[in-house]
C-alpha cells in the first residue's frame, strides 16, 4: 500500500506522524512511503532522513494526498487540506469529530473513511494512542501554568513551590486520567498542594492507592467543585468522554470565584472544553484574560514538544498502522482487529459512533453492518 505522510498544516504543530525508523520497518515490508517535504524538520527528522531509508520526499502537499492510500498524520485537517477527501485516502489521524462539525459534514459528504487515533481502544478502556499524549499535556500544563503565574507574564506572581515558611500554590485538577494523573506528579513534584477531582469511585480508589499521599483525591461533584477551584492558582481541565463533546464541569460562576490572574489550562479544549470560558487557542496565540482569570487553551499542547511528542506518537500508532495495511481489503484488515475497528469514526461516509451522529443529527450506521 501507498502510506502518505504530510507535513503538518495546524498552527505551531510541529509533530510529524511517524519517525524514519517506523518509516524503515513499513518499507522492508513492502509499503511505499510518500513524505511532504520538511514533514518531520521541526521534531528533528529532515527530508534526508526519510530518504536514506528508501521515503519518497514529496513537494506537494495535494500529491501526497491523492497518491496514497492511507494518509497518517498527527491532526485533523484543516480547511485547506478538506478538499482532498472527497473521498481521498482513508484517513488515520486525531480527529475529535464530535467537535468539527466541518470536518465531520465533509468526511460524510465525500463519503470518506476516517479511523481516530484517539478512538483505539483497549478491552480495558486504556486509550494506546492517546494516552502518551494525554501524559505530556498533563505535564506540560504544570509548566505552562506555573510560567504563566509570574508577573512577568500578567500573573498573580506566586511561585508554585513557594518558599521556606512561605505559602505554597494550589494546583486543581479535573480529571484523575492519565493527563490528570501527569499533571498532579508534576505539580506536586514542584512542591504544589495538589486536589484531583474525580467522578469515578473505583478511579478514586486506584489513584489513592498509587499516587503520593500528599496528593489529595476527592469525588467531583457540584459542592466540592464549588469549594475547591476558588483555592485553585492553576485550574487543569482534563475531562474526557471518548468519541464525545467535553461536558462542562467547570461554570462560569466558578471561574469567577478564582483568585485574580490565577490560571485555567483547559486540556479538554480538542474535544470542545471541560470550562465554560474555554474557547480554542493556538501556540501562535495561546492565552486570553476572561473574568480576569488568564486562559491558556492550545487545541494541539504537546505539539511544542515535538521531538518527545513524535517518538511517542509514532511508537504507539505503529502497530495499529501494520493491522490497517496487513491488507489491500480495509473491511478485512476491521474484522480481524477489534482495537482497530474501535478506532473507526467515519466508514465511506457512513457515521459509525453514536455520540458523533446525534450530535450533529447524522444517521447512525454500526460499523458491524457495514463490513459484513
Amino acid at each position: 500500500m501507498i502510506i502518505g505522510v504530510p507535513k503538518e498544516s495546524k498552527p505551531g504543530e510541529g509533530r510529524v506522524s511517524l519517525t524514519p525508523a517506523n518509516v524503515e520497518d513499513l518499507l522492508q515490508i513492502g509499503h511505499k512511503v510518500l513524505i511532504e517535504s520538511n514533514a518531520g524538520k521541526i521534531a528533528g527528522f529532515p527530508n534526508n532522513k526519510y530518504a536514506e531509508v528508501g521515503a519518497k520526499i514529496i513537494d506537494n502537499k495535494k500529491d501526497v494526498y491523492i497518491n496514497a492510500d492511507i494518509v497518517v498524520k498527527v491532526k485533523e485537517p484543516i480547511k485547506e487540506e478538506l478538499n482532498f477527501f472527497n473521498p481521498g485516502p482513508i484517513l488515520f489521524s486525531f480527529l475529535h469529530l464530535a467537535a468539527n462539525k466541518e470536518l465531520t459534514n465533509t468526511l460524510v459528504n465525500g463519503k470518506s473513511t476516517a479511523l481516530a487515533f484517539e478512538s483505539v481502544r483497549l478491552e480495558d478502556g486504556q486509550l494506546p494512542i492517546l494516552m502518551p499524549m494525554s501524559e505530556i499535556a498533563g505535564r506540560m500544563a504544570v509548566i505552562v501554568g506555573a510560567n504563566l503565574l509570574s508577573k512577568i507574564n500578567q500573573g498573580s506572581g506566586l511561585l508554585l513551590g513557594g518558599s521556606a515558611g512561605i505559602h505554597h500554590g494550589y494546583v486543581v485538577i479535573i480529571g484523575g486520567g492519565s493527563a490528570g494523573c501527569s499533571a498532579a506528579l508534576a505539580a506536586y513534584g514542584l512542591g504544589a498542594h495538589v486536589i484531583i477531582l474525580e467522578k469515578d469511585i473505583s478511579r478514586i480508589r486506584y489513584l489513592n492507592d498509587t499516587l503520593p499521599k500528599g496528593i489529595t483525591v476527592i469525588k467531583s461533584n457540584t459542592r466540592n467543585l464549588i469549594e475547591c477551584i476558588p483555592l485553585a492558582d492553576i485550574l487543569i481541565g482534563t475531562v474526557l468522554i471518548p468519541n464525545s463533546k467535553a461536558p462542562r464541569i467547570v461554570s462560569r460562576d466558578m471561574v469567577k470565584s478564582m483568585r485574580s490572574k490565577s490560571i485555567i489550562v483547559d486540556i479538554s479544549i480538542d474535544q470542545g472544553g471541560c470550562i465554560e470560558t474555554s474557547r480554542p487557542t493556538n501556540h501562535d496565540n495561546p492565552t486570553y484574560v476572561e473574568e480576569n482569570i488568564i486562559h491558556y487553551c492550545v487545541t494541539n499542547m504537546p505539539g511544542a514538544y515535538p521531538r518527545t511528542s513524535t517518538e511517542a506518537l509514532s511508537e504507539n500508532l505503529f502497530p495499529y498502522l501494520l493491522e490497517l495495511t496487513s491488507n489491500d481489503n480495509i473491511k478485512e484488515s476491521l474484522r480481524r482487529s477489534p482495537f482497530l475497528k474501535e478506532s473507526v469514526n467515519i466508514f465511506k461516509g457512513n457515521v459509525v459512533k453514536k455520540s458523533i451522529a446525534n450530535e450533529f443529527g447524522f444517521n447512525f450506521n454500526p460499523l458491524e453492518d457495514l463490513i459484513k
